[in-house]
């Protein structure tokens, strides 16, 4: 635990400064209105609130923050880390691993490649899963779809960029099969023809499949010790023709939220779509 708070104190405070830059950098484009407060205090008074152990106050402010529409990956992290530090102190409140989770996993959709919000992010993982076992609750882990598998191995823009690749050699392949009279040349036109015409084909799908979960779904994750499955009607989930189902989803498990109605969620999580109440779980901002 040692180790981990540590580890945690050095990632913020290499990120704070990094932060702060370039919140001035935005205010100097558009500078605020003087009856506002600026996201580059803003930013500051969390980190100050941060080193003194005001925890409340940095949540409070960081979460001020993300509500007013300002986005990035330093002020993301930093509020993962005043949700993990509450959670360890004696204020800790329930939910705060959970919240602490969708931030470090908007830290990644800002900036996919960061190791320390990787790390973090295990960490807190762990550390849910290590208290539910002191509580005797069984680990609930959902299988993600085929579909989401698949699409997940590279980002929407590659798979675009490959199903252009093959579009082109498509297109090469036949016009040079049409132009040719050599045999030879005829043969290796149609093998690019064909290796062209599986990847449009293969590439293109997940592309629009790609395509289809960003405009459809947002990522969200549970912010509280176990949020209840629902129907539609909004009652609890039970089994199905003899068939056990996830029953709840627990604190830090991330799903995909596809509709809302009223104070319920239709979610996808892992190979189950159930519906929530919206209170129990939390979007991950910078989702597509």
């Amino acid at each position: 635990a040692g180790g981990h708070r540590r580890a945690i104190a050095g990632a913020r405070c290499m990120r704070r400064w990094l932060a702060a830059s370039v919140i001035c950098l935005s205010m100097l484009a558009s500078p605020p209105s003087s009856a506002q407060v600026s996201p580059e205090k803003s930013f500051a008074d969390a980190v100050q609130s941060l080193e003194r152990g005001a925890h409340d106050d940095a949540i409070d402010r960081l979460e001020s923050l993300a509500d007013s529409g300002f986005s990035h990956a330093d002020a993301s992290f930093n509020r993962g880390v005043a949700y993990i530090e509450r959670a360890r102190s004696p204020n800790a409140r329930p939910g705060d691993l959970g919240r602490a989770v969708a931030a470090l996993e908007e830290t990644l959709l800002l900036r996919p490649n960061d190791a320390e919000a990787e790390r973090a992010l295990d960490l807190v993982r762990g550390e849910i899963a290590r208290r539910r076992a002191r509580e005797g609750a069984e680990p609930v882990i959902a299988k993600t779809t085929l579909g989401r598998a698949l699409v997940g191995l590279l980002p929407e823009l590659v798979w675009a960029v490959l199903a252009s690749i093959g579009s082109l050699m498509l297109s090469v392949g036949l016009a040079g099969r049409w132009l040719s009279r050599v045999e030879r040349l005829r043969l290796a036109a149609t093998t690019v023809a064909s290796v062209g015409g599986v990847l449009l084909a293969s590439c293109g799908a997940l592309g629009l499949t790609a395509r289809h979960f960003r405009l459809r779904s947002k990522p969200a994750v549970v912010v509280v010790s176990d949020a209840r499955l629902l129907d539609e009607a909004g009652k609890p989930v039970v089994q199905r023709g003899g068939v056990p189902e996830h029953l709840s989803a627990p604190e830090g498990a991330s799903l995909f939220v596809r509709e809302r109605r009223n104070e319920l969620v239709r979610v996808e999580w892992g190979t189950t779509e159930a519906w929530m109440q919206a209170a129990q779980v939390r979007l991950v901002a910078g989702g597509s």
